[in-house]
């Protein structure tokens, strides 16, 4: 394995490409409510803790990062017809995100446990926005990159939803990435069937953690990037003679890690459209995550 210190140059001097590019997330918007203790919750009785309402969803969270980095940003999902989600359209809107979100039904909700060591625990209710179908042809206007977290391919009516827009970005041109998300839904739906799905799609790009990348064997047509938190992040190039490794800088007292693989995807993304070459994309998507990892220590929930 070849290992590498991040490489942390600016690309965002706005090439012509990078200014001409248009990034897609197809994704979920949800609440989600961070319960943060400083021990093992108590069963039967209480256990003291810190509650925070905050805008979340893996495709809302790499829309609102990418955004937040100068790209061109459209998110497209579905939200319920109540009050959270007419919240969550206006709040993802603020950051600079082109929102175009179905209204029907009911907004889903995560549960996030936080532990003392800033790892967490999910327990979503997506709700409406595993019922994405029928999206508007011209929502994909333009769109040169589209991002699709295996959430959105694993649940129906959106999988075949998801498959839809990726076949229609591909017959554009557009380039695609996969993040693997969740080892309990890939699970669910079926190793066999996943990897499958991604050997027909081939994407340019998959992130996955490390026990998501157990699912996902390597050597495919795709780069493949595996976030280890504090550990070096590995990353698979077809043709490759070995891996790259890439070193993460310390980054003491992480309060709540919940978001930094979705900052991650969205810093690769983004320096990737603007002609960087892997490795800077790396480092971009680790400066990134450790930003809002930072923003999370400098203000904790109230």
């Amino acid at each position: 394995m070849k290992r590498v210190g991040a490489k942390f140059c600016d690309v965002f001097a706005a090439p012509a490409p990078y200014r001409d590019a248009v990034l897609a997330v197809v994704g979920d918007l949800l609440e989600d409510i961070a319960v943060r203790t400083s021990s093992a919750p108590a069963v039967g009785t209480d256990t003291p803790a810190t509650i925070d309402r905050r805008r979340g969803g893996s495709g809302a969270n790499v829309a609102a990062a990418a955004a937040s980095i100068g790209c061109a940003v459209r998110f497209i999902g579905r939200v319920g017809l109540d009050p959270l989600g007419a919240q969550l359209v206006a709040d993802l809107a603020a950051t600079g995100v082109d929102v175009r979100a179905q209204r029907v039904g009911r907004t889903g909700s995560v549960i996030v446990l936080v532990s003392a060591d800033g790892e967490r625990t999910m327990l979503p209710d997506r709700a409406a926005a595993i019922e994405l179908r029928d999206v508007d042809p011209t929502w994909l206007d333009g769109v040169t990159w589209l991002h699709v977290p295996a959430y959105s391919l694993l649940s129906e009516p959106v999988g075949s939803t998801s498959l839809e827009l990726i076949a229609a970005v591909r017959a554009a041109g557009g380039s695609l990435s996969v993040d693997v998300s969740s080892v309990a839904v890939v699970e669910e739906f079926g190793v066999r069937k996943f990897v499958s799905m991604l050997d027909a799609i081939v994407p340019d790009v998959v992130f996955a953690n490390e026990p998501e990348s157990a699912l996902v064997p390597l050597g495919r047509p795709w780069i493949t990037v595996v976030k280890r938190g504090a550990d070096p992040v590995v990353v698979d190039i077809p043709g490759g003679s070995e891996l790259l490794s890439v070193v993460v800088p310390p980054l003491p007292g992480v309060a709540d890690t919940t978001g930094a693989g979705d900052s991650f995807a969205a810093g690769y993304i983004v320096a990737t459209m603007a002609g960087g070459s892997v490795l800077d994309a790396v480092g971009y998507g680790i400066r990134q995550a450790a930003a809002l990892l930072t923003a999370r220590v400098a203000r904790p929930p109230r």
